[in-house]
């Protein structure tokens, strides 16, 4: 078992993720955009639309990322105490501890 991470990377891949499933926000504000310049309406619409998309995936992301923490304590590597399985000695490498 691998030990988790504390690197930051996960939240960006959430983070991206998130944009792509909030992207009915990012086609109004290219609406927004396209009658600002076909149709006169304020320049504004804009920015709200894309606050709004980027603002909807950041908090959906960082409730995700955050909220999926290991709560058991620290990585501890267990011996394996299974009479059945190999140990990794039979597998030519050296038993960590």
């Amino acid at each position: 078992m691998k030990e988790k991470g504390s690197g930051f990377g996960g939240f960006i891949v959430c983070f991206l993720v998130s944009l792509l499933y909030h992207a009915g926000w990012a086609l109004a504000t290219v609406a927004a955009l396209v009658a600002h310049f076909a149709a006169g309406y304020p320049f504004w619409l804009f920015y709200v639309g894309l606050g709004i998309w980027v603002l909807s995936a950041l908090i959906s992301a960082l409730i995700i990322t955050f909220g999926n923490r290991n709560h058991d304590g620290p990585f501890i590597r267990q011996n394996n105490v299974n009479p059945y399985s190999k140990s990794n000695s039979d597998f030519g490498m050296k038993d960590k501890k």
